[in-house]
């Protein structure tokens, strides 16, 4: 399908130096590339599913016959009269014979690059690490990631300027200049067998062919930045902890904004929609009572089947509010407020729909830096009993609660402005989500569950 990348080296450096006993400084550096098998697209157009090394978008392998599609709403067929006269409506299939007259007359193409080289990632990695009193280590880590990713480019679509001038007129049913044009060697496709085509369809850049894309073209480029702040405690005296804060930036570069970006292939920076900060808190404590703990060492069995052998840990989490996306809307005004309820998360009155039968090119923004969703907080927790039988079996009592303190997590806000619920945020919601219908929801969130499990040792 294309000529592998000569020389793809994937090199690695790292350096620690130690400063003291106590600290020490560690950088590092790597390269990462994408294996071509990794390379599966979403197709664009219809026809096929995904594109990769092991569905090439090559035709002729396997043969489909088609027949031409509707005019203005219209079958060129029916059951009753398949084969109308004056028309043909069943297309060939194509093959190699076709030679460089494939894709002549309607036929979309797809193709990767002649010499397609692989995506990489730099990752770069600065790290002070210091060891304080009580065991406890500092760490301190800013992380950069330099992607140079691939994307698709669309060869063969209308100007965006020509929709916004003449808007519904386009789809206007002219005259054909490629009815049964040339031979069908020549030009094959659907075009040769149709009297009308709309006149928008004629303003691309080739007309005689359908949907051109080039995928896996390398050069989007990709920024990941992140700074970790990190105290941890090994286990040690019946306890151990670990606290985190994350601050993330990303951002990567795309030509699906808007029809224009799309129509120049021109790529621009997109601000992720994932949340900027993570915090996260994490410990086990055994309980220092009962038999081989500080207090009540020596009490008798009976007491320590009651008081002993406790242990508690749990795992504490916030993250920021992520970005929701929003649609092609016309704006009038600030979307933020300074006060969002469920029920009014942003201005909605800043946000109208595009009129009906109207093409207007995007310009407001996917997500707005003012505007983020609820944040998430949660808290899981566990509480666990060992019990002695004897001095070979012991036993094991536990109770778990997820989302301990029975939090209602909300989701995103409903971000389109046809529904019932716009600038409502009525979801539960738990870190990972996805960009739906509805804004960001988020899946794998309920109330408070608690489990009990007994398990004996032996």
């Amino acid at each position: 399908m294309w000529n592998a990348q000569k020389l793809a080296l994937a090199p690695r450096a790292g350096l620690a130096y130690r400063i003291n006993d106590l600290t020490v400084l560690r950088v590092g550096w790597a390269r990462y590339l994408t294996p071509y098998e990794f390379n599966i697209d979403q197709a664009p157009v219809s026809g096929y599913e995904t594109v990769g090394f092991l569905e090439p978008p090559f035709l002729g392998l396997t043969g489909f016959q088609n027949t031409t599609g509707l005019i203005q709403g219209v079958p060129q067929q029916t059951i009753n009269n398949p084969y109308p006269a004056g028309s043909n409506p069943l297309l060939p299939i194509l093959g190699k014979g076709y030679g460089t007259n494939l894709g002549r007359g309607g036929q979309s193409l797809l193709w990767y690059p002649t010499n397609d080289h692989k995506a990489r990632n730099d990752r770069f990695n600065f790290n002070l690490q210091r060891q304080v009193k009580g065991q406890i280590v500092l760490s301190a880590t800013y992380f950069l990631n330099l992607g140079n990713q691939q994307y698709t480019q669309n060869l063969n679509k209308i100007d965006p300027k020509l929709q916004q001038q003449y808007q519904n007129s386009l789809s206007t049913q002219v005259d054909n200049p490629f009815y049964n044009y040339l031979t069908p060697t020549l030009f094959p496709g659907p075009l040769r067998n149709q009297k009308t085509v709309s006149l928008g369809s004629l303003l691309v850049p080739y007309p005689q062919y359908g949907g051109l894309y080039q995928i896996g073209v390398l050069g989007a480029s990709e920024r990941y930045q992140s700074v970790e702040l990190k105290a941890q405690k090994a286990f040690s005296k019946g306890y151990n902890f670990l606290v985190s804060y994350v601050y993330i930036r990303e951002k990567t570069q795309t030509n699906t904004f808007n029809d224009q970006d799309a129509f120049q292939n021109r790529l621009v920076y997109q601000d992720s929609n994932q949340p900027h900060h993570r915090f996260n808190i994490a410990s086990v404590w055994e309980l220092p009572v009962g038999k081989g703990r500080a207090y009540l060492n020596s009490t008798p069995a009976v007491v320590d089947a009651v008081l002993g052998g406790w242990k508690v840990a749990g795992l504490w989490t916030f993250i920021s509010g992520d970005f929701p996306r929003f649609g092609n809307y016309i704006i009038n005004g600030n979307p933020c407020i300074s006060n969002p309820t469920p029920q009014r998360w942003f201005n909605t009155d800043a946000f109208s729909r595009i009129p009906a039968n109207t093409y207007v090119l995007r310009t407001n923004p996917l997500q707005y830096d003012c505007l983020t969703g609820p944040h998430f907080w949660n808290l899981d927790a566990n509480l666990t009993k060992a019990i002695r039988v004897t001095e070979r079996v012991h036993a094991e009592l536990k109770m778990a609660a997820y989302n301990a303190t029975n939090r209602l997590n909300r989701g995103d806000p409903d971000t389109n402005v046809l529904s019932s619920t716009f600038g409502q945020s009525r979801f539960q919601g738990s870190p990972g989500g996805t960009i739906g219908a509805q804004g960001a929801t988020y899946g794998n969130q309920s109330g408070r569950q608690v489990e009990l499990g007994f398990k004996i040792l032996f």
